[in-house]
């Protein structure tokens, strides 16, 4: 990594959003820029790999029509990581065989944990798609590989602020959670923040009881919501994920949970819960976003690219998955384009120092460990018999993430 930061920044003027110049546009018929993504097409997390591709297919095509990057046209090469940490690395192992050294892979953290440690030897560089377990970035620091995607204590500290604000009176909560490591965790920091926050902003203690925990891809959650159901808490955290939170919310309304709680916070699912339940949708529920298009009505490239995968899809609800898809291809053809080649050693520095601006908003990387810190979006959503669809949303907040942000260690845990 010998690029002078002055020599990257005076790259980075003439990155991807000079290739709309017709003399610049020289991509040869056939000669591509291969460009790989891994990610979940099969298992739980299918979910959000569907979105995970088509935000990176969307990036691919924006790029290409406006020139391509070093003179090519971009090529996905997308592989199934099937959810596991072996099918990622078969996935990766083939990729590195073709010779491919931008990689880019998300969202789920054991599936990254097994391949960062292979990038070093592959001459790769690597975006990682919105992840949020804090290992990633800490105790699992690689130099060779960016987060673009909000760090669980960030993310889950400024929802705790915004539960403190909007329901001070609500000090007692209950937490359901997948029993993985990285889940665990996000249950753990959403608990420290609503500890920091409540005193802070609601002038009350808060008290967090024992989580209850389910096995990753679990079909029947009756038990945990038959102790949900006895549970003396007014708010309720879900830390389930995928086709498991979906499978959860369906059975938990025929136990009247969303009667139970005043409000329940859901960690992630956003309105991938309301687009498979429709009018069965619980009645409010707030949820934590990367990215939601009426949050970030000023920013162009959002609205493109929302318009977009409309027109893709006929969908008006994409989950923020597809954003950060998006703003990850983004990022690492645009680092390529301004260092002149793939090489990681020109890749790495240029993703540094570049902004381009994405769907989120300028794309930055903290410089100590290489992890994004973008706004913080909240939403609040659930049914509405009024709306065609059944539901609809109700209210979004938008929180400075560096306000909640923790300090860098990298190669250290977090304290």
């Amino acid at each position: 990594m010998t690029f002078a930061r002055r020599t990257i920044l005076k790259g980075a003027a003439a990155g991807l959003g000079a290739l709309a110049a017709p003399s610049i546009l020289r991509a040869a018929e056939g000669d591509t820029l291969r460009v790989a993504l891994i990610t979940s097409l099969s298992g739980p997390a299918q979910l959000y790999g569907n979105f995970i591709k088509i935000g990176t297919t969307i990036a691919a095509d924006r790029i290409n029509a406006k020139g391509g990057a070093l003179g090519k046209k971009i090529e996905l090469v997308i592989r199934d990581d099937k959810g596991s940490p072996d099918g990622a690395v078969a996935a990766f192992r083939e990729l590195a065989g073709m010779g491919i050294k931008l990689v880019a892979q998300g969202p789920l953290t054991a599936p990254l944990l097994a391949t960062l440690p292979l990038l070093d030897g592959a001459g790769a560089s690597m975006v990682m798609v919105g992840p949020s377990s804090a290992s990633l970035t800490h105790e699992n620091f690689n130099p060779n590989a960016f987060r673009l995607g909000f760090s669980g204590p960030m993310a889950y500290s400024g929802f705790a602020s915004v539960m403190a604000r909007k329901y001070p009176d609500v000090t007692r909560w209950a937490v359901m959670a997948t029993e993985t490591d990285s889940l665990k965790d996000l249950a753990r920091q959403f608990t420290l923040g609503l500890k920091r926050e409540y005193p802070k902003l609601a002038g009350k203690e808060v008290e967090v009881l024992d989580p209850l925990f389910a096995s990753f891809g679990a079909a029947d959650y009756k038990n945990q919501i038959s102790s949900l159901m006895d549970a003396k808490a007014d708010g309720l955290f879900n830390v389930l994920q995928g086709a498991d939170a979906i499978s959860y919310y369906k059975q938990a309304r025929t136990f009247g949970v969303e009667n139970k709680y005043r409000i329940q916070a859901d960690s992630g699912n956003e309105l991938s819960i309301a687009k498979a339940l429709g009018r069965n949708t619980p009645k409010e529920i707030w949820g934590w976003t990367g990215w939601y298009q009426e949050a970030v009505a000023d920013n162009p490239v959002a609205q493109e690219i929302y318009k977009d995968y409309v027109g893709r899809t006929k969908d008006e609800y994409p989950n923020w998955f597809m954003a950060i898809a998006h703003d990850s291809i983004l990022a690492i053809v645009n680092a390529a384009q301004v260092a002149g080649s793939t090489d990681r050693a020109g890749v790495l520095p240029a993703m540094a120092a570049s902004a381009p601006l994405g769907a989120t908003g300028k794309i930055t990387f903290r410089k100590e460990d290489q992890t994004f810190v973008g706004n913080l979006v909240y939403i609040k959503f659930g049914a509405d018999a009024s709306d065609p669809k059944g539901w609809r949303v109700f209210e979004s907040v938008v929180l400075p993430g560096a306000e909640f942000v923790e300090p860098a260690t990298p190669g250290k845990k977090l304290a």
